[in-house]
């Protein structure tokens, strides 16, 4: 009888430390979908920035990225403690440990709430992929113009030969003439 008591009363202990470490996860995946709210909405304020071509303003944009990407640091991190105390409870190794697996085993409340994280993060994720690969577009095309531009001035300023070394006439592929020297 006792052994039934104390397995009982076990299982209340474990259930309650269950329950805690599982809104403290819920808890932490909120603060995550936040950070990424905040990375989204600097991507979209970064496109803007390079099209006015502002570099000050860019750098402090860069500043609160750095920022966001070291809030998602440090909240990987207790994500991950927490991981690490749940497959202790359950007595699983942490590679284990998944969001199915939290959803799997949590009350009601808790499916519900980590279903909606686990959609929003994934959202919020992509979207940020993609906004970032907007911008990586913008400044791609942007360097191959600068290049381009920097190719054509030196042409101007010393052009290649008129003659190809066997005497034949070079064909000049960019066309234009300096009009001043000086600023």
């Amino acid at each position: 009888m006792v052994d039934n008591d104390e397995y009982t009363f076990h299982d209340i202990e474990i259930n309650g430390e269950l329950q805690s470490l599982y809104d403290s996860m819920i808890t932490v995946l909120r603060r995550e979908i936040d950070v990424y709210q905040e990375m989204c909405a600097l991507f979209l304020c970064e496109r803007e920035i390079l099209v006015r071509s502002d570099a000050e303003e860019l750098h402090e944009n860069n500043s609160r990225k750095e920022t966001c990407v070291l809030k998602a640091k440090m909240l990987n991190e207790v994500r991950i403690k927490l991981v690490e105390k749940i497959a202790n409870v359950f007595g699983v190794e942490e590679q284990e440990i998944t969001v199915s697996t939290l959803i799997s085993h949590g009350n009601s409340r808790q499916k519900r709430e980590l279903l909606e994280c686990r959609s929003t993060l994934h959202a919020l994720v992509q979207n940020a992929h993609e906004l970032n690969e907007r911008n990586k577009l913008l400044l791609d095309s942007s360097i191959m113009y600068v290049r381009k531009s920097i190719e054509f001035i030196n042409q101007l300023l010393s052009p290649p030969s008129t003659y190809l070394n066997n005497g034949e006439l070079r064909n000049h592929s960019m066309h234009g003439k300096i009009v001043c020297k000086e600023g």
